[in-house]
């Protein structure tokens, strides 16, 4: 690796936009528009979200969930993203899209040190921001359960001793026009004095219990033919995410 190369794997990502500019709040309305036009989305627990700055702890079925989220949260205070660790932001559809949103905080390994991220992470709390992660790092097809955590968020949060939000999506497993998707939003968790691994262990285990509870009962049952199935559920997924899918949920 060149000098340049190793100083710019130091100095982390370029600290993404935070303030409600006018190509996000353009893009956010179109966005909305686009969600309002494709399906039902009902949300539940919205009088819950707090003023910034805050740490946004979200599961995740489909590359439409941030934009989902963004659809149907405040504009202020922004969300910005914190990209997982496989994620190439200037290769495909749903990550072009993302980063054109000029909201993501990418983290490749060979590219940018944990360290550096946490730097870029800790600007946008400063800047009162929103951090939106996806806790289990990758895609998990089932609607009642909640795959392990990677580190990240709760670290995150107890760095800088800003609250967790708990946020569950369910029904975008599958999607189709006019498809119903519940947003559910628990109450703020605070993160002041959470210090050493056993207290963030156990902070972990408390977010995923509020996770939980909001999960939905039961598996939704596989859908047959439905209008613009094939096309919305996988619009955002990478070509290898239709048959993890397939495997996970048994079909």
């Amino acid at each position: 690796m060149s000098q340049s190369d190793e100083r710019a794997k130091r100095a982390g990502p370029r600290q993404p936009g935070v303030e409600d500019s006018l190509r996000y709040r353009f893009l956010r309305a179109a966005d909305r528009l686009l969600v309002s036009a494709l399906f039902r989305v009902h949300v539940e627990g919205l009088d819950r979200w707090p003023p910034g700055p805050f740490c946004l702890v979200v599961n995740h079925h489909n590359g439409w969930d941030p934009l989902i989220v963004i659809a149907v949260t405040p504009a202020r205070p922004r969300i910005t993203w914190f990209g997982p660790r496989e994620a190439d932001f200037s290769r495909g559809f749903k990550n072009r899209v993302m980063a054109f949103f000029g909201g993501v905080i990418p983290f490749n390994p060979e590219k940018t040190t944990l360290m550096s991220a946490a730097h870029a992470v800790r600007r946008i709390f400063e800047a009162d921001g929103v951090l939106g992660i996806f806790a289990e790092g990758h895609n998990g097809f089932r609607e009642t359960s909640i795959q392990p955590f990677e580190d990240g968020a709760v670290a995150f949060a107890c760095l800088s001793a800003v609250p967790i939000v708990p946020c569950v999506i369910s029904g975008t497993t599958w999607l189709w026009l006019g498809k119903r998707v519940e947003v559910s939003f628990g109450e703020p968790i605070p993160t002041n004095g959470v210090r050493g691994g056993t207290a963030r262990e156990e902070l972990t285990e408390r977010v995923r219990d509020a996770m939980e509870a909001m999960l939905p009962a039961t598996e939704p049952p596989a859908p047959g033919r439905r209008p613009l199935r094939d096309l919305l559920t996988d619009l955002f997924h990478a070509p290898d995410e239709a048959g993890r899918r397939s495997n996970e949920l048994g079909e």
